[in-house]
Order: C-alpha cells, then structure tokens, then sequence
C-alpha cells in the first residue's frame, strides 16, 4: 500500500517564465520577400522596355508599385507587433515570484488595459488565484477588433478557462472558431488542439477528438508545459470512447507530470468515473487524494 504524502507544491512561476518566447525579427524571410520583389520590379521594367513607348508598359510598372507599397505596410504593422509582443513578454518575465507578479499585472494594466495583448497576458497571470477575473478580462477583449494572430490566443485561452469552470457549452462556442492552421508556433498550436480536443470530448464529438490527439503527441518536447493540457484531454477523449484503461493511464501520465492538475478532479461534484481514476493515480504516486487542496470547479 502506497505511503500517504503531500501533494507535491505546484511549480514556481519562474519555471513559466522560463519557457517564454522573445518573438523576433525573422530577417531570412525578410530577405527572401525583398528578393522576391527585387525580381518582379526587374521583370516590370524589363516589359515596359518592350513596350516600345506603348503607355500599357506601364501597367506592370503600377501593379508592381501597388504590391510594394502593400508590403512595406504589411511589414509596418508586423514590425510595431513584434515590438509590442516583445515588450509584454519583457514585462511577464518580471513573474518570477508573487511579487514580481502583481507588479507585473499593474504595468500592463497601466499599459493599455482595453490592448488585447496586454489583457491576453493579464488573464493568464491572474488566473493563477483567481479564474473568475480572468475569464471576466477575456470577455471584455473585443476578439473581433484584436490582431488576427491574437484572437485565437483569446479564445483558446477562454476556451480553457470555461472548460476549468464546467462550461463546455461555451467552450464549444469559441472552439468552432479556432483556426490551428493560422498558427505557426508548434507549443501554441499544440495547445489550440489540446482546448479543441476535450471541447470535442465534452461535447459529443470524441471520434474527432482523437483525432486531434493522434496528431499532437503529448511527449513532443517541442509542445512544453502544454504536455498536461493533452493527457487531460486524453482523459475526457478516453473516457467518452469508453476506453478506461487508456484513460487511466492518461491520467497517472498527467499526475506525474504535474499532480496539481489533478485537484480539479477531486471534489465532491466531479463525475464518479473520472474522480476514481483521479484518486487512484494520486494513490499511485504515494499521495493521499482526501487531503484539503485548493480545487476549482472542473
């Protein structure tokens, strides 16, 4: 019989803070898109030498000065992005303890608190104590008016969040909108499959949320602390297929990853099946489930 422990100390914010991305520059990309351009401008002039004095030489002329010009405001906007996404990263690397967190929330309130960035990153540092207000700060983005590559951290970070709370309904809403082929980082795709696939699961979809989990393999090193959003989605995948074995399995997968994970899953108005499986991998490890933790509604 298993010795009675403590459920081990959920991991110290610097360990986060640690994984963040600086966002950067990609200048190869850069280069290739001017080279590109470089071609078409020759290619331009070339035709309009042709052309003999004809005014329609020109047109290629135009057309290639319309796209330049579309470019270098499309490389406007992705620039002052970047300088914002780097900057609110910088202020998230403050988080390394309590203190460092709360100073961290009070710059980026005083930032811009209407900023769908800064509110992004708010949310996520606040619902560490307390998930009520940060889904309270998610609601009030208006995700529509956010920059295309933020709105999906929106909604897959609200989708979560509901999920944590026991409204798949509303989960479901926003993850029918979530696009993972828009999404270039691998650990935040990752993350948008893991949101998408319990919603699935939870929803009367779990054939579709299999599928999702086949193709984003939760032992990737690449996918981070995202690991435990997909055995936790493994868990509701398996358990609606009614595959016990292999949720169970996900389960103890995910207590070792990280027990704190498990708290959620062991009050009193979590669903028989999936509290037994919770309480079994805890006794696992040598840790008593019974014992006082601080559980949000699952």
């Amino acid at each position: 019989m298993a010795k009675k422990g403590k459920i081990p100390k959920p991991k110290s914010a610097a360990e986060g803070v640690q994984e963040l991305e600086r966002p950067t520059i990609k200048w190869r990309t850069i280069g290739l898109i001017a080279g590109g351009f470089v071609v078409l401008w020759i290619t331009a002039f070339m035709i309009q030498g042709y052309s003999q004095g004809s005014p329609y030489g020109w047109i290629p002329v135009g057309v290639v000065g319309v796209l330049t010009l579309v470019a270098i405001g499309f490389g406007i906007y992705v620039w002052r992005l970047t300088q914002k996404s780097r900057g609110i990263v910088d202020i998230l690397a403050q988080a390394t303890d309590e203190e460092g967190r709360k100073r961290a929330i009070e710059q980026l309130e005083a930032a811009d608190a209407k900023d769908a960035m800064s509110a992004l990153a708010r949310a996520q540092l606040v619902s560490r104590d307390s998930p009520a207000d940060a889904i309270k700060i998610l609601e009030e983005i208006d995700v529509e008016k956010a920059p295309a590559v933020v709105q999906d951290d929106v909604r897959a970070n609200l989708g979560f969040l509901y999920l944590m709370n026991g409204r798949t309904k509303d989960a479901r809403k926003l993850v029918d909108q979530l696009r993972l082929d828009r999404q270039p980082n691998a650990k935040a795709k990752a993350m948008y499959a893991a949101v998408s696939a319990e919603t699935f699961a939870r929803t009367g979809k779990p054939e579709e949320a299999q599928k999702l989990l086949e193709t984003y393999d939760a032992n990737d090193p690449e996918y981070g602390e995202v690991k435990g959003m997909l055995l936790r989605a493994q868990v509701y995948t398996f358990l609606a297929l009614k595959k016990r074995g292999r949720a169970g399995q996900a389960m103890k997968d995910l207590a070792q990853v990280d027990a704190n994970m498990l708290a959620p899953w062991i009050g009193k108005k979590t669903r028989p099946e999936i509290k037994q499986l919770a309480e079994q991998a805890l006794r696992s490890m040598g840790v008593a489930p019974k014992m006082q933790m601080k559980v949000m509604r699952k």
